[in-house]
């Protein structure tokens, strides 16, 4: 055979990689794979096999953790076998998908899975193997960096006429590097069951071998000999032995995944390779990418979003800060909430294409964490604002009520702060003997605010229960006032908290103690809210609309698009009818400032319920939508707050934010990047016929993290979304956001779009999301332009005041007002905060930033307190130089700089 694509000069060779994919649920849930899994690994460490050295557990760690939890009689015998490479796992805790997780879960799934090894004694093969998910970030090469990963292997997103031949590339990200090994078109099982028979395999090779030849730009032809939830093949050294007879006299011989990725980079340093950039999304004609999974199960999608936020962006940092003030260390609890968190993250899991089962299962695992995160919370903000719950059980009813106001920023923020205030009202007994009625109920009081500036506004009051838990005491039950209220709250430190003292007063209203911040109120009008930045609108016909202050005459306008949907679980399949709801049935004025003025808009969609491949609706279901839009004192953008009922069945529902910008251009918020994605043509034109048997109509509909803008000459408009997942930013300069897509099937052969079944055909009637939903984002009307200096430090600076404003709750029975507390704080320009954390072998502060220019940047940490050591470090946290500290009085000075699209991690003592 002769190599197409390879460089002169290098013999060719065959090497084997025995593996099995092992998705951890999808069509059967864990508990029934793991029972595939135990006998497939008690077969590896009972029965080797000659010429055979080593397996591939598919490069995630869960799977050894799986065997364990019921073989943990044979964990000498696995971590023997890892420890030698007769098996081998990880990097990756879970193969997760890649562009739903932020950049700091993938992270936190690398470090568990190198944890996860560790602990027996073994480490990982230097490769970010990841064969079946759905695409791959742009920053991925940055990973393998950071985790010493050399290679990187991948199937989907890579491949066909827009990238260039060949199986390998050098993959970079900024500064960062990585070797690209492509798998071929038919992926990780096209060496699947190989015959033992030399005449079989004479057939088998001279196609396989011939689709590998084609592409080796490295004269290496890897067979990958595995397939999903495959056990190894008791006959597999004897096809191996035929394989090297008939390959002959190419060398053959079966390896092991270090093993392929030395003779990968022995190779690629003799032949000059091309290089690639960006996301790996498109691999139109080559594989299925299977794009279309970003808005099924979207509340789920939502939820994990939201509880990443609460880890990274909370959690974290306030247990790392409590643990430098000498509080208890909570590291293992807060690796056990990600643990679970992870276990979410598999690419048929998060990406919602498996049996409602695994979705069920998901769900618990998602209310599990909440719990863990919300009681990790509340915890370590009452150790930092040094708040004892066994005194103030002891205290109850004689000690202060206080606010604490948080700020989840690594910079001071003033602003509007939801807050909670709690006043007591009434004890409430629990348990035999007790009297309900011992204990009369006070009447309601008034509440005063010190240290909040100007006026308080009201948002809500309800009498509910609320418990003071103790470590040493039954919790002790009260009847209070609950009341949800905005109050400007200045400087709070940065990763700080700042209290507010509460005070009862005559009457029944809520004020405070200082006089009115220089700050401009909303005005409010029955139909529009304004403060002076951002103008929301509804006019007599209902139209609604979103103006910046700078740009008055160029309107955001909203609407909702719903279309018949007769795809599956990976593959959005539209259909008739299209119904599009341009202007609100209702409009009212809910809360009309001054910090704070509310629009409740309501809007009637009359949906299918139902429809056929055909497209004609069989029945049709009216939904109302509730959207609100707030607009807050100070702030440049409007929040839209939408909920409903889903009754309807095979349709995407889709906000559509018509911004008028001509010739647009979109850049989106991705893991630990930005990227530049493609627009969508407009109108849409119905694709000309079928696919190709084995080809994929390209997907226009992107992943979202936390923003997206478009930008056209001179302006902008930004969207920062709370955890949906799915968007559109369309030619005629409409951005469209997947509120639900709804399918009952998690594969269908039939579709047009791609022919052909991406799963194992099931009903998923819990996919249709039958149920009530919610969803959340703001408009940025006049955002800061990509083109502009520090633009995306901007933006990430407003996706905070959206998505994690300065909240407070109440701590009954303190026994003083603390102080202010101040957390780390990030200087520098285009610098962003990414991470604060305890380091995982509980001996440093971890903190991370990332440069989102296309330059180098410096800046500097400033950390209250003493600093004994800095290093510079990796990723995956292993110490290097030594960086030089600079005290300034109680601070100390951490200076840092940051390649270009790049991340800079320091550990602190």
């Amino acid at each position: 055979m002769s190599l197409g694509v390879a460089a002169a000069g290098q013999a060719p060779c065959v090497l084997v990689l025995p593996h099995t994919h092992w998705d951890r649920e999808w069509y059967h849930l864990a508990g029934r794979f793991r029972q595939r899994l135990v006998a497939l690994v008690d077969d590896l460490l009972d029965r080797p096999i000659a010429g055979v050295p080593s397996f591939l557990l598919d490069g995630q760690a869960i799977a050894v953790e799986d065997y364990l939890a019921v073989r943990p009689e044979r964990r000498a015998d696995l971590a023997a076998a890892l420890r030698e490479r007769r098996i081998e796992a990880g990097p990756w805790y879970v193969l997760a998908d890649e562009l739903i997780p932020s950049g700091e879960a993938l992270v936190r799934n690398l470090l568990h899975g190198r944890r996860v090894l560790r602990e027996l004694g073994a480490t990982p093969p230097p490769v970010l193997y990841s064969p079946d998910a759905f695409g791959h970030p742009a920053a991925l090469p940055l990973l393998a960096e950071g985790f010493g990963a050399r290679v990187a292997v991948v199937w989907r997103g890579y491949g066909g006429a827009r990238w260039p031949e060949g199986d390998t590339a050098r993959w970079y990200c900024g500064e960062s590097e990585v070797l690209l090994w492509h798998l071929p078109p038919s992926g990780y099982e096209h060496g699947s069951e190989l015959p033992s028979d030399e005449h079989a395999m004479r057939e088998r090779w001279s196609q396989l071998g011939a689709d590998l030849v084609s592409r080796a730009r490295l004269q290496l032809l890897v067979v990958m000999a595995g397939a999903d939830h495959h056990a190894r093949a008791a006959d597999l050294g004897d096809a191996v032995d035929a394989l090297r007879r008939v390959a002959a006299p190419a060398p053959v011989r079966a390896v092991s995944l270090q093993q392929l990725a030395e003779e990968l980079e022995c190779r690629a340093r003799e032949v000059s390779l091309p290089r690639i950039e960006g996301e790996l999304r498109n691999s139109t004609g080559y594989v299925w990418s299977l794009q279309g999974t970003f808005a099924v199960r979207a509340m789920q999608k939502r939820r994990n979003a939201q509880l990443e936020r609460l880890l990274t962006r909370e959690v974290e940092p306030w247990c790392a800060a409590a643990w430098r003030r000498g509080a208890w260390d909570r590291g293992a609890l807060v690796r056990a909430a990600w643990t679970m968190l992870l276990q979410c993250h598999p690419h048929d899991t998060l990406c919602g294409c498996s049996v409602d089962g695994v979705a069920r299962a998901m769900d618990a695992r998602l209310d599990d964490v909440e719990a863990q995160a919300r009681g990790l919370l509340a915890d370590v903000i009452a150790d930092l604002a040094d708040y004892d719950p066994a005194a103030a059980r002891r205290r109850h009813g004689s000690g202060r009520s206080v606010c604490i106001v948080r700020n989840a920023a690594a910079r001071p923020r003033s602003g509007v702060a939801e807050l909670e205030l709690l006043t007591f009202r009434r004890h409430v007994p629990v348990g035999p003997g007790t009297d309900p009625e011992a204990e009369p109920e006070r009447p309601a009081e008034g509440v005063s605010l010190d240290g909040v500036a100007g006026p308080v506004q009201r948002l809500a009051r309800t009498v509910r229960q609320d418990r003071i838990e103790s470590p040493l005491h039954y919790p002790d039950d009260d009847l209070v006032d609950a009341r949800r209220v905005l109050a400007w709250v200045d400087d709070v430190p940065a990763y700080g908290l700042r209290a507010l003292a509460i005070t009862t007063v005559e009457g029944d209203g809520v004020r405070s103690s200082t006089a009115a911040a220089g700050v401009a109120p909303v005005r409010c009008t029955p139909r529009s809210l304004d403060n002076g930045l951002v103008r929301v609108l509804a006019d007599d016909h209902g139209t609604v609309m979103v103006h910046s202050a700078h740009a008055p005459d160029r309107p955001v306008r909203l609407a909702f698009e719903d279309v018949g949907d007769a795809g599956d679980l990976y593959t959005h399949s539209p259909v008739p009818p299209v119904i599009i709801a341009d202007a609100a049935a209702r409009v009212t004025l809910a809360h009309a400032g001054p910090l704070r003025g509310v629009l409740v808009t309501e809007w009637e969609l009359d949906l299918p319920a139902t429809s056929s491949r055909s497209g004609r609706a069989t029945e049709r279901a009216s939904t109302t939508l509730r959207v609100e839009l707030s607009v807050d004192a100070g702030s440049s953008f409007a929040r839209v707050r939408m909920s409903g009922v889903n009754s309807a069945c095979d349709h995407r529902l889709r906000l559509l934010l018509h911004t008028g910008i001509a010739a647009p251009r979109v850049v989106a918020d991705a893991a630990f990047a930005t990227v530049e994605r493609p627009v969508a043509p407009f109108p849409t034109a119905p694709p000309a016929g079928p696919a190709a048997p084995g080809a994929e109509h390209p997907v226009w509909t992107m992943p979202l993290a936390r923003w997206l803008v478009v930008t056209g000459e001179r302006r902008a408009v930004a969207v920062v979304t709370d955890g949906l997942c799915e968007g559109e930013v369309r030619a005629d300069g409409a951005a469209a956001i997947t509120l639900l897509r709804c399918v009952g099937e998690l594969s269908r052969g039939d579709l047009p779009e791609r022919p052909g079944h991406a799963g194992w055909p099931a009903h998923t009637p819990d996919a249709q999301m039958l149920r009530p939903f919610e969803a959340e984002l703001a408009v940025i009307p006049a955002a800061p332009h990509p083109g502009e200096a520090h633009a995306f430090a901007q933006l990430d600076a407003l996706a905070d005041e959206v998505l994690l404003p300065l909240r407070g709750w109440t701590l009954r029975d303190a026994d003083v007002v603390p102080g202010d507390v101040h957390g780390v704080h990030l200087t520098g320009d285009d610098l962003v905060f990414s991470a604060s954390k305890r380091s995982d072998d509980g001996a440093w502060l971890v903190l991370r930033c990332g440069n989102r220019s296309a330059e180098e940047r410096t800046g500097a940490w400033r950390i209250p307190g003493v600093v004994s050591e800095a290093r510079q470090s990796r990723l995956d946290e292993t110490p290097g130089e030594p960086v030089a500290c600079v005290a300034h009085g109680a601070l100390t000075e951490i200076p840092i700089t940051v390649p270009a699209h790049g991340t800079a991690t320091i550990l602190v003592r």
